[in-house]
C-alpha cells in the first residue's frame, strides 16, 4: 500500500494535489464545501488524477497526521497493491424512504468477495439510523460497516457528499467496498461523555424527532436544563448529547440535537429515539474524552495488532471538537499512539458516525464519539 497526505488551506494551494508522486487508486477527501466546489481545485483533480476514486465529504474541521484543520481539505492518496474496490452512490430524494435508499445502495455492490463497507452520507437530509438499517437489510451479516455523516462546519445549512462520478453534492450518499483476502480491516468505537440526572422515558418521538420525555414537552425540558444556553440551539447541544438505551440493552447510543421546533417543542436528532426508549443526559470531561478515542484506538487494535495499521480514517463528531477546543488535537494523537506512528491519519469531524460497537456485530449510528477504521494490507 501507498499512501501519501497533504492539506490545502487556500485557494492559492490547489496546485500542491499535482506533488502527489504516484497515480492513486483512490483519494480520500474531507474539507470545506466551498473550498471543494471551486472550479479550480476539481479541474485540478480531475486533468491530476483522471482514473482515481473520489471518497469523501464536507466536514467540520479536517485531520491530516497528527493535526486538525479548519477550513481546509485534507487529501489521502491510496494506492493498493493486490485490493479491489467499488463505489456507489445514490440521491436521497429518489426513494421514497431512507430504508429504501439503503437497501438500494447495497443492491449495487457485488456480495462475493466483499471484506468491508465504508459509508458516507449527507448529514441534514438524512435518518441515518434507517440508512444503514436498509443497507444492513441487504448485507451479509459478515461484512461490516463504518463511516460517517458528512459534516458543515457549526451551520448545519448544506453538506457534501462525492459521487461516484466525483462530484460533490447534497442529499448524496455514497460507499466504498474493499473486496479479496489481502487487506485487513479494523475499527473501533467510543465516546467518554458522562451520564447524569435522572433516566427519564420516551413517551412521544418519531423516528429521529423527539416530542416528549416523561409526557412533558421535550424542548421545554431540554432549554430548561440549558438556562442560558438555550438561546444558542441547536449548537449548544452539541456540548450536552442523550444517551439512549432500549429495554434491558447495556449499549446505549448517544444522540445529539441537530435542529428544534419551536411549533411542537420537539427535538430533532441525527438517528433515532425510540418510543418507550430511556434517555438521560450527558456532558463533557475532556480527560474522558481523549480516552474514549484511546479506547476506540484499542478496540480497533484487537483487530489489527499496534504497529501493523499502514492507514487509518478517523470520523469524529463535531460535538467533540466543540468541547475540545484547543485540546483537539490530543485526541488524535493518543490514536496515534495507540495504533502506532507508522499508520497515515486522515479524517473528518462529523454529523454522526457509523460502526458496530464490537467485532462482527452490527452497525450503528452514533454521535459523539471517535470512530477509527484501520487498514492493512498483504
Amino acid at each position: 500500500m501507498e499512501i501519501e497526505k497533504l492539506i490545502i488551506s487556500s485557494r492559492n494551494e490547489f496546485s500542491k494535489i499535482k506533488e502527489i508522486r504516484f497515480k492513486p487508486d483512490l483519494l480520500f477527501i474531507f474539507g470545506d464545501g466551498e473550498l471543494m466546489c471551486e472550479k479550480e481545485f476539481k479541474s485540478t483533480i480531475k486533468n491530476s488524477f483522471p482514473d482515481a476514486m473520489i471518497f469523501g465529504c464536507s466536514s467540520s474541521g479536517e485531520i491530516s497526521g497528527l493535526e486538525v484543520f479548519e477550513k481546509s481539505i485534507s487529501i489521502a492518496a491510496v494506492k493498493f497493491s493486490s485490493t479491489k474496490l467499488r463505489i456507489e452512490s445514490v440521491d436521497l430524494t429518489k426513494y421514497k424512504n431512507d430504508i429504501e435508499c439503503g437497501e438500494k445502495l447495497c443492491e449495487k455492490f457485488p456480495q462475493k468477495g466483499l471484506k468491508h463497507l465504508m459509508v458516507l452520507s449527507d448529514g441534514i437530509t438524512i435518518n441515518g439510523c434507517n440508512l444503514l438499517e436498509g443497507i444492513q437489510n441487504k448485507l451479509s451479516k459478515k461484512v461490516a460497516v463504518t463511516g460517517g455523516l458528512a459534516g458543515d462546519g457549526t451551520r448545519f445549512s448544506e453538506t457534501l457528499v462525492f459521487d461516484k462520478e466525483g462530484v460533490a453534492k447534497s442529499n448524496c450518499v455514497c460507499a466504498l467496498g474493499f473486496y479479496g483476502d489481502s487487506i485487513s480491516i479494523g475499527y473501533g468505537t467510543n465516546g467518554g461523555w458522562e451520564n447524569f440526572g435522572i433516566e427519564r422515558l420516551v413517551t412521544k418521538s418519531k423516528g429521529n424527532i423527539l416530542y416528549e420525555l416523561d409526557h412533558q414537552p421535550a424542548l421545554l425540558l431540554y432549554k430548561q436544563f440549558l438556562g442560558e444556553r438555550a438561546k444558542d440551539l441547536p449548537v449548544s447541544g452539541m456540548s450536552f448529547p442523550l444517551s439512549c438505551r432500549v429495554g434491558d440493552s447495556q449499549n446505549a447510543v448517544v444522540r445529539t440535537v441537530h435542529g428544534i421546533n419551536e411549533k411542537d417543542q420537539s427535538l430533532i436528532f441525527g438517528g433515532n429515539i425510540p418510543d418507550g426508549g430511556y434517555v438521560k443526559l450527558m456532558k463533557a470531561n475532556v480527560d474522558r474524552l481523549i480516552s474514549g478515542a484511546e479506547l476506540s484506538a484499542k478496540a480497533s487494535t484487537d483487530m489489527i495488532p499496534k504497529g501493523e495499521s499502514e492507514f487509518a480514517v478517523l470520523i469524529s463528531c463535531v460535538g467533540r471538537k466543540l468541547v475540545l477546543k484547543q485540546l483537539v488535537e490530543e485526541e488524535v494523537e493518543v490514536v496515534a499512539d495507540v495504533i502506532g506512528k507508522q499508520a497515515v491519519l486522515t479524517g473528518f469531524y462529523s454529523y454522526g458516525e457509523i460502526s458496530p460497537f464490537k467485532e462482527d456485530g452490527p452497525g450503528f449510528l452514533h454521535n459523539q464519539t471517535m470512530t477509527i477504521t484501520t487498514f492493512s494490507e498483504k
